[in-house]
């Protein structure tokens, strides 16, 4: 058993070591602000196209910068990435260019032959959007007969042979009481689940009392752990902040000397801009949440590499030593760190704590949203 500061040194070193030479490894490409739905709490607002989204040979032109600077996974996503009359030529593009390819979709035009196409384009995994267990639940937000359409582009993309079939969930309070009714759906339906919490932006702004308390965040985490513990991390996905502080496993494989700070071997917490970023429909980068205004660089215009290598943004993002308040002295901010743009967008820095954290709050602590 090491110390708290034997395990701070240790991890430090090799946070580090992993963000000296980082590269992009996967990005989520929000390739149209277009859908086919009008979902009351969309986080985008999505709904029109915008202007100055990309043609198709600019997009292959950005798919071959990306490829360029070596990234392993993208994931085309909107808006509703399906309405795109050229999706398939996109995928069957990005393809050859880069190994895997995932789609995330509401499933409204995902019948059988729409997945076949998927398949044939490349497309390797292929994620639908559930925001409940039941329809009343999903279609109070996306609309009546939704639910059953998603369900069935579920089963369309697993009888078209799609390699990996996952569902997203936004958990809020609307449907936080559902959250082990979608567990058991989704081992039922025997494919992956994903979950992230819901943001009061877009449409969904001025919603903050539908945003988690950190009783509820704790509470979800831990369930969500067990069932990786239990089914697979392959099974079951959410964003790690806060539960690594009770993941042993994942300590004891961060703090052993004998293993590298690579991707696979060393946690950094939220990958965005280590390991990750978001691409939006105009070729320009950015970060989750809208960080630094959200421009990182111009993919038209500037290498990724370089971008990756040279941004001050990400240098700043990719340091944890002056992390303030709790996250500044927590035992775990070289492989949690929190999440940095909770920090942002409710302290208004990336380098004050982040206020959505469980971890060591008093009880009375608990039951407030941030």
């Amino acid at each position: 058993m090491i110390s708290n500061q034997e395990f701070v040194n240790i991890t430090r070193s090799k946070f580090n070591n992993a963000t000296k030479n980082p590269r992009p490894f996967t990005a989520g490409f929000f390739i149209t602000k277009a859908c086919n739905l009008r979902c009351k709490l969309c986080g985008v607002g999505a709904g029109e196209p915008l202007d100055y989204e990309l043609p198709t040979e600019e997009v292959f032109k950005v798919v071959d910068n990306m490829a360029e600077a070596g990234l392993s996974h993208i994931s085309f996503s909107g808006g509703e990435p399906t309405v795109r009359k050229d999706f398939f030529e996109v995928i069957n593009y990005a393809s050859k260019r880069i190994r895997s390819i995932g789609v995330v979709t509401n499933g409204l035009v995902v019948d059988r032959e729409y997945a076949r196409k998927l398949v044939l384009a490349g497309a390797g995994s292929v994620m639908v959007s559930l925001d409940g267990a039941k329809a009343e639940t999903h279609d109070f937000n996306r609309g009546e007969g939704s639910y059953e359409k998603a369900i069935q582009a579920i089963k369309n993309c697993q009888s078209a042979g799609v390699g990996t079939v996952r569902t997203s969930f936004t958990i809020s309070r609307t449907n936080y009481h559902e959250l082990q009714d979608i567990i058991k759906l989704t081992l039922d339906l025997g494919i992956a689940l994903q979950v992230q919490e819901f943001a009061a932006r877009g449409r969904g702004a001025g919603r903050e009392d539908l945003v988690l308390t950190r009783r509820m965040r704790r509470d979800m985490q831990r369930l969500l752990y067990r069932c990786q513990v239990t089914h697979g991390l392959n099974k079951f996905g959410f964003e790690n902040c806060y539960i690594v502080s009770e993941d042993m496993e994942t300590q004891k494989i961060c703090t052993d000397s004998s293993l590298s700070s690579d991707i696979s071997d060393f946690c950094v917490g939220c990958l965005a801009g280590i390991y990750s970023f978001f691409l939006n429909s105009d070729g320009t980068m950015k970060l989750c949440g809208g960080y630094a205004e959200g421009i990182l660089g111009d993919l038209k215009e500037q290498k990724l590499s370089d971008i990756w290598r040279n941004s001050e943004i990400l240098h700043h993002i990719r340091n944890r030593d002056d992390l303030k308040g709790r996250c500044g002295s927590c035992t775990y901010r070289y492989i949690c760190g929190g999440c940095r743009i909770n920090a942002y967008l409710i302290n208004r820095s990336v380098k004050e704590e982040d206020p959505a954290c469980w971890t060591d709050r008093k009880e009375s602590e608990l039951d407030i949203s941030y």
